[in-house]
C-alpha cells in the first residue's frame, strides 16, 4: 500500500527529477536487453524461459530496491529521504497519529498552495509504507509539543494575525513556528540532496 503526497517544489528541481527517472528508465531498459541477451531469451522455450524470465525479474527487482534503478519518482527520492528521516530521528517506530489530528499540509509553518518562494511546481509521488509512516507519524510527534505550545500562545494572545500580542510575544510565536518540521520541507530536503548527488 502506497500514500500520496503532493508537495510545493520548485518548477525547474521537478524537470530534474522527472530527468533523473528517465535517465534511469532508459538505464534499466538497456540493462533488460542485456540480460536478455545473455540469457539466450529468443532462443529458449518453456520452463527454461520461464525461468529465465522470472531470474531477470527478480534481479530487476533487486536492483530497484538497492537504488541501482530508481525507476519512479519516489525511488529516485527514496534513498535521500531515508537519510533525512534518519537524521531527524524519525526512521523507528512512532505510535499511530490520532484520530482527528491535523494530517499532512495542515502543519503551521507549512508551505500550503500559496506558499510563494517560487514552490510553484508540484511533486506528486507514492511513498511506501516504509517511508510514508515514519514520515507522517514523526512529522506529528516530534512537532506535537510545539503545535501544544502554539495552541497555549492563541488561548493567551488571540488567532494570529489579529491578536493583541506583544513584539516579545510574537517572538515566541515565530520561534515556536520554526521548531515545526513538515513533510513538504523533509521530501524538498530529500528532492535536493537527491539531484546534487545525480
Amino acid at each position: 500500500m502506497g500514500h500520496m503526497m503532493v508537495v510545493a517544489v520548485a518548477p525547474a528541481d521537478l524537470d530534474l527529477l522527472d530527468a533523473l527517472v528517465a535517465e534511469q528508465q532508459d538505464a534499466e531498459r538497456r540493462w533488460q536487453a542485456s540480460a536478455e541477451d545473455a540469457a539466450d531469451i529468443p532462443h529458449l522455450r518453456g520452463a527454461a524461459l520461464r525461468a529465465a524470465r522470472a531470474r531477470i525479474r527478480a534481479e530487476r527487482d533487486q536492483r530497484r530496491d538497492d537504488g541501482r534503478h530508481r525507476v519512479t519518482r519516489w525511488r529516485a527520492l527514496a534513498p535521500a529521504l531515508r537519510v533525512e528521516l534518519e537524521a531527524a530521528g524519525m526512521l523507528r517506530e512512532w505510535e499511530p497519529v490520532p484520530a482527528g489530528a491535523a494530517q499532512a499540509g495542515q502543519t503551521l509553518g507549512g508551505t500550503g498552495p500559496g506558499g510563494g518562494q517560487g514552490l510553484t511546481g508540484r511533486l506528486c509521488v507514492t511513498l511506501p509504507d516504509t517511508l510514508a509512516v515514519p514520515l507522517h507519524r514523526g512529522v506529528y510527534w516530534t512537532n506535537e509539543p510545539h503545535v501544544t505550545a502554539l495552541d497555549a500562545w492563541t488561548e493567551r494572545w488571540g488567532t494570529w494575525p489579529h491578536s493583541r500580542a506583544t513584539p516579545q510575544a510574537l517572538d515566541e510565536r515565530a520561534r515556536l513556528i520554526g521548531q515545526i518540521t513538515t513533510t513538504g520541507t523533509l521530501l524538498r530536503t530529500a528532492l535536493k540532496r537527491t539531484l546534487e548527488s545525480r
